[in-house]
């Protein structure tokens, strides 16, 4: 009898599996320069009932990313809420982000951006506070990939705004 029981409440404890705090939070933001199309490519992933949490303190509505019953203005919550939580500057230009869109693979959000006219990573300056207004322990690991290698750096809550790319003592 316990073994029905068991593979009878397992599904359902499956189902209930996202409505479960977890202990980390962390996001990971991977900056590509392609020098060919002079821009940076970024995908952002996190959990997505995460962005969720964050979305729907800030519109009063569960976006419900990835399902059939989706918030129609998702997208633009999304653009908006990133753009509050990154920015990007080359000296003291601020680069403009351009949400390209995103993908739900099971509890992991893509979120895909734009930046264009970047000639280089060098001075590139990032500051990074995604979520961290609903958890104060979120980690946000930004990496910068160009042809010489990748350059990374943790934002933590009231990290300061963090300069990439620049010229390495020899």
């Amino acid at each position: 009898m316990k073994p029905l029981l068991l593979s009878a409440l397992f599904p359902i404890c499956l189902g209930m599996a996202p409505l479960v705090p977890h202990d980390f939070y962390v996001s990971i933001l991977t900056i590509h320069h392609d020098p060919d199309k002079r821009a940076l490519e970024l995908t952002w992933r996190m959990t997505t009932h995460d962005l969720e949490d964050a979305l729907e303190a800030v519109s009063g509505e569960d976006p419900q990313l990835g399902s059939a019953f989706e918030a129609p203005d998702a997208d633009s919550l999304i653009a908006r809420y990133l753009r509050q939580h990154l920015r990007l500057r080359k000296g003291d230009a601020p680069l403009r982000v351009t949400y390209l869109g995103k993908e739900v693979e099971l509890e992991t959000l893509f979120c895909y951006l734009q930046v264009d006219s970047v000639r280089s990573t060098e001075g590139l300056t990032v500051q990074c506070d995604l979520l961290q207004e609903r958890f104060p322990d979120q980690v946000n690991e930004v990496h910068v990939e160009t042809r010489e290698g990748t350059e990374s750096n943790n934002f933590l809550a009231g990290s300061q705004p963090f300069t990439f790319g620049m010229p390495k003592d020899k």
